[in-house]
């Protein structure tokens, strides 16, 4: 075979198609729409299908048949109580539940007619302190941005030290009796967030009486420890604007009237120990000079520092509880422990009377069961707690424990002075100790917290509508101040003092303690 046999045949020439422009631009054009409308096709068809859904769903019969459920009950086994512990619980279990009606009760005693009215002369004479003194006048800020370090003597005041004593006996504890709970620290909180809000834009407080109102109010404030600190978070700025209006009135002019310098010194005095802010030293001291000045020669007091043969307890405590600050605090003001030694020497001859075993309003006789609270409180703060006048004074104090509506019960027939003799019966009852704070406590720590206002505040007990007399507007002030400084107790406590007067050498003071005289610290205090 030749090569020419083994050749690949060639191709014949493939006719050309015919072209149509305008039928492939069609044909794009139609694939171009089909791509674009796929998306939102797909996407309109899933939104469709979810939405007839979710409509069935909405529209679908719920079934509310009854289903049965099987229930077991078995018998819980209650430990009993011990006899001690339940008859507590009964007396706190014991308590009204009627809420008491707003009335008066100014911050003193109830006056007789031996005594004189009380209410009117401290309306009287403290209605006429000049206030406008201190307008104009430049404020020191005690917030100057430093933290401030609560001494060790107030140191149960801090929040570790309340919570120390958080559910446990006077002092922090050694079961002496009970101490602060849950719900009196609630209460107080309520009550001084109330005193904060209600505070004037000057500082001060209340209406009318804004010296002795401002001194009770700081009071409080300083007895949970806040201070013109920054660490204060919540209360620093409230104390520094009282401090600062305070300070400045004591030092514009003197307070003659001895209620309302009593206890405007008396919080300066714990404001001062408590921070030793400088500014506030010359200012207690002061204060403290009037009280030393306006005693009398047999050591009480009277209205108006008046020197005459007539002397009021009433007054008095305050002086003391003022003159004991200033001391703990550590005031230069001469005479001061004089001062202190002679008051102790008025209760015990002249203010305490043998014959009806019992503390006396005033020199014209008239015993009381608020003025007992005063007695024993103060000789208690100079470590005279076991003497038979406190005794006495303890015992009968606890027959008539807290009851806000029964004031005859509460005060034993004094009066409208509900609070102010709760305020120092209580102080009274926690240094008698645990026998008899304990069922004081178990009252007092429900019946405050029960019968306080839904906004913190509280009113006089129902006891001052006898008297027909309309509640002053410092009322609230006063009330809510004594009775948050009631709850406070547990950890306000300062240390008491006391001289063995067998061993008092000549010149000593009854407050020479750890300085060479006879004077000793009162371990339970």
């Amino acid at each position: 075979m030749s090569d020419e046999t083994l050749a690949t045949p060639p191709e014949e020439p493939v006719a050309a198609l015919p072209l149509n422009v305008e039928e492939v631009l069609e044909e794009y054009r139609r694939r171009q729409m089909i791509e674009h409308m796929t998306g939102p096709m797909v996407s309109v068809i899933v939104h469709l299908v979810i939405l007839v859904i979710c409509f069935f769903f909405m529209v679908a019969p719920v079934d509310v048949t009854p289903r049965d459920y099987e229930v077991e009950i078995k018998d819980i086994q209650v430990k009993e109580l011990e006899v001690k512990t339940q008859e507590i619980m009964q007396k706190v279990a014991q308590t009204q539940d009627n809420m008491p009606v707003p009335t008066v009760a100014p911050p003193a005693a109830a006056g007789d007619s031996e005594g004189g009215d009380v209410t009117n002369n401290f309306d009287t004479s403290m209605a006429s302190a000049d206030n406008s003194i201190v307008e104009g006048m430049s404020d020191v800020n005690f917030m100057d941005g430093s933290p401030i370090r609560i001494a060790g003597v107030y140191s149960g005041r801090t929040a570790g030290g309340r919570a120390k004593m958080m559910g446990s006996g006077p002092g922090g504890g050694g079961g002496r009796g009970n101490g602060p709970t849950l719900i009196t620290e609630a209460s107080v909180l309520r009550a001084l967030r109330w005193l904060k809000e209600n505070q004037s834009p000057d500082g001060s407080w209340a209406p009318s009486q804004p010296v002795a109102m401002s001194g009770l109010a700081l009071l409080a404030f300083l007895a949970h420890g806040e201070t013109p600190s920054p660490e204060c978070k919540e209360f620093g700025e409230t104390v520094n604007k009282g401090l600062q209006w305070l300070q400045t009135r004591m030092m514009a002019a003197p307070i003659g009237e001895p209620y309302t310098n009593a206890i405007a010194t008396y919080a300066l005095a714990e404001a001062y120990g408590m921070t030793k802010i400088p500014a506030l030293k010359p200012a207690m001291e002061k204060g403290l000079a009037v009280i030393i000045k306006g005693q009398q020669d047999k050591g009480g007091w009277d209205y108006n520092y008046a020197k005459g043969q007539r002397w009021d307890l009433s007054v008095g405590g305050w002086q003391i509880q003022a003159l004991k600050a200033g001391f703990i605090a550590g005031a230069e003001a001469p005479g001061l422990a004089e001062a202190l030694e002679k008051s102790m020497t008025y209760l015990q001859q002249h203010a305490y009377s043998k014959k009806s075993n019992s503390f006396c309003y005033s020199n014209d006789g008239g015993a009381r069961l608020s003025m007992q609270g005063v007695g024993a409180l103060c000789m208690q703060l100079m470590g005279l707690g076991k003497n038979e006048e406190v005794q006495a004074a303890i015992t009968a104090i606890s027959q008539k424990p807290i009851n806000w509506v029964d004031e005859t019960r509460a005060t034993g027939g004094d009066g409208n002075q509900v609070c102010y003799a709760w305020y120092y019966q209580t102080q009274a009852m926690f240094y008698a100790g645990i026998v008899y704070w304990k069922p004081w406590n178990a009252a007092m720590s429900i019946e405050l917290p029960k019968n306080q206002k839904p906004d913190g505040h509280w009113e006089s007990p129902p006891s001052a509508k006898a008297g027909g007399k309309a509640a002053p507007n410092y009322d609230p002030f006063y009330n809510t101040s004594l009775a948050c400084l009631m709850l406070e107790v547990y950890y306000r406590f300062l240390p008491t003092y006391k001289i063995d007067l067998n061993e008092k050498k000549e010149g000593d003071s009854i407050l020479d303690w750890g300085t060479g005289g006879s004077a000793k610290k009162d371990a339970g205090g």
